[in-house]
């Protein structure tokens, strides 16, 4: 399939919410394609500010020299080097995400045709492994225990500044022995999240206890365990919070397996800054 058949492909599909079978349906189709997602590394970030927090986070480790992929909401949401992706790639990452859709459809009848959210996600976590990805980051602001992002096991989880309801939500599905990064939060919700994060033994690095900002003279100091680690210049269109949290994702990650080191922490955010902020 070429990338106009892929678009018509999608388009015919049912543009429904998601329903009960819906995580069960894509971890179906990506076991019939071997499992793209296990070839990098997954982070899911959720809550608000969750695509700025994505943005910074791919800017850091990309000037580690980790190649990352951000997955969205739709195809336009499929970004490769901070662009959408090709036709070539389109056509290609379509071609197999429909083969393995048609696939379940003639063996598992019984899961339920898959949507076009489903398929967009099954499309996504196929290209990055085509194009060779070391990370994936994949982002639901609105916390949506139930939308197909949810279906790949993540590597690291990565929780914007949501409110209780929904910060409780999202650390009530992290995997066990999956490490969490939790955005800079309140006093009250920090307790919160301490005796949560505690009482499920979750690895966690926590803003505002871990991790955190300083404002001075217009920069901005990066600290981990109060001990300063970079001082950058604030970058336009992102907030302070959204800037650490995604620093302190690209050093969660960064343990997983990537190299990082200050400078290219520093460059990272120098790269993003020359970047126009994304509506």
């Amino acid at each position: 399939m070429d990338a106009p058949l892929v678009r018509a492909f999608l388009a015919s599909l049912r543009d429904d919410p998601p329903d009960e079978k819906a995580l069960e349906r894509v971890r179906t189709c990506l076991a019939t394609l071997q499992s793209p997602d296990v070839r990098y590394l997954v982070g899911r970030v959720s809550g608000p500010g969750a695509a700025a927090i994505a943005r910074v986070a791919r800017a850091v480790l990309e000037a580690a020299g980790a190649r990352t992929g951000i997955l969205g909401r739709d195809v336009g949401g499929i970004e490769l080097e901070g662009g959408a992706i090709d036709d070539a790639l389109l056509g290609a990452a379509g071609t197999l995400a429909a083969a393995s859709v048609y696939q379940i459809g003639a063996s598992d009848p019984g899961l339920g045709e898959l949507t076009r959210r489903e398929v967009v996600v099954i499309l996504g976590l196929v290209a990055f492994a085509e194009a060779s990805r070391r990370v994936a980051l994949l982002v639901d602001e609105v916390v949506d225990m139930s939308d197909p992002l949810y279906a790949p096991r993540p590597d690291l989880v990565v929780i914007g500044a949501a409110d209780a309801h929904r910060l409780e939500a999202a650390l009530s599905r992290v995997p066990e022995g999956c490490p969490v990064v939790v955005a800079p939060l309140a006093d009250g919700e920090l307790e919160r999240v301490e005796r949560l994060v505690t009482d499920r033994g979750i690895p966690a690095l926590v803003g505002g206890r871990d991790y955190g900002v300083r404002e001075t003279d217009g920069s901005i100091e990066f600290v981990v365990r109060n001990e300063p680690y970079v001082t950058v210049a604030p970058v336009p269109g992102v907030e302070v919070s959204d800037l650490a949290t995604g620093i302190a994702a690209a050093l969660g990650l960064g343990v997983l397996g990537i190299r990082m080191r200050e400078d290219w922490v520093l460059a990272g955010i120098d790269a993003l800054r020359a970047v126009p902020a994304t509506t």
